[in-house]
């Protein structure tokens, strides 16, 4: 039987336990490290619709918001993905964005 694939939210989601509990940093890094992995497979993953014009088709964002975040994730040298930006700001939530990540795979076919 193949194991769940782990999304972003889970992984985040267990990291931002781990350091909430004082857990070590070399244990944080691990997580850390598997955030980074993610993004570079969420990047190089071609798709049909950029996320950003998916959550404003959904009303989850507006221009605006989209501006910025995408300001911010230029500042930071591209690092954080999109929807990391507008979470970390307040501007979208996670069911938003893990809704358009859904849409916008299902979009792109098998791959």
């Amino acid at each position: 039987m193949r194991s769940k694939e782990r999304t972003y939210e889970d992984i985040l989601a267990e990291y931002t336990a781990k350091d909430a509990q004082g857990i070590p940093v070399s244990v944080r890094d691990r997580y850390e490290k598997s955030l980074t992995l993610l993004r570079s497979q969420l990047r190089r993953k071609p798709h049909s619709r950029r996320i950003g014009q998916i959550l404003l088709e959904m009303g989850a964002i507006d221009q605006e918001a989209l501006g910025k975040a995408l300001g911010q994730q230029l500042e930071e040298g591209g690092g954080p993905l999109l929807g990391e930006v507008l979470r970390k700001h307040g501007w979208t939530d996670a069911r938003a964005i893990s809704n358009a990540a859904r849409r916008q795979a299902s979009e792109s076919g098998p791959g």
